[in-house]
């Protein structure tokens, strides 16, 4: 489901068209300590895990799910989670799967493993057959500890001519690593400067190691009720 923007109101509206087609990039390093305690503790796995952060980290702010549909400016009131996979019985050739967001983790988290278990015996490029576009991307370079990433999109991928257009962040994750006694994660974010700043940059890395920081209080409620 979605809403559509009152665009000749809009308060973005100006910044919109004239930055329309612009994309930036942010890595930052965030803190997944005890993010790792609650996971070990509980021998979740990592993926899932932190797949769940992110995307409900974009469905926490309406801001990092607009997108253009049919020539409409709206706002998705929730987003899915998009995110790539090795594929079984090879070192280096990957596939997509999508699952279905939900809040509580634990029916996300078993949705996810069997998703997961299907996709890795996908031998093409997407799992699924139907794409959509209210899903946050994810990707991961589990065995790279990095600084900075860029990406580069044609116009045939990222459509800003047409009237279907997605806006929301693209995830990229690296290796973690232990650095000062705390455990540090690179995570590298594609924003759209049409609908997101410097400020919406900022603040998704905020709510992103929150989400992480909260995971160990709120898990553990949700299994006590």
């Amino acid at each position: 489901m979605k809403k559509k923007i009152d665009y000749e109101n809009w308060d973005r509206k100006e910044i919109y068209e004239l930055f329309h087609g612009y994309l930036f990039y942010l890595t930052v390093e965030i803190d997944i300590t005890e993010f790792l305690e609650t996971i070990h503790k509980h021998q979740w796995k990592f993926y899932p895990s932190i797949c769940y952060c992110i995307t409900k980290t974009v469905n926490l702010d309406e801001r990092y799910r607009y997108a253009k549909v049919d020539g409409q400016v709206c706002v998705w009131d929730h987003v899915n989670t998009h995110y790539t996979l090795m594929r079984k019985n090879t070192d280096h050739l990957f596939t997509h799967q999508r699952t279905g967001y939900q809040e509580d983790f634990q029916k996300f988290y078993e949705a996810f493993l069997k998703d997961k278990k299907e996709a890795e015996k996908c031998s093409s490029l997407y799992a699924y057959q139907q794409k959509a576009m209210d899903d946050v991307h994810i990707s991961t370079m589990p065995n790279t500890v990095y600084t900075s990433l860029s990406y580069a999109k044609p116009n045939s991928f990222t459509k800003y001519g047409t009237d279907n257009v997605s806006y929301i962040p693209f995830v990229m994750i690296g290796k973690y690593h232990e650095e000062n006694g705390r455990m540090k994660m690179p995570v590298t974010v594609e924003f759209h400067h049409a609908v997101n700043d410097g400020w919406h940059a900022e603040n998704f890395f905020r709510l992103l190691e929150e989400c992480c920081r909260g995971f160990q209080q709120e898990k553990e409620d949700e299994m006590h009720d």
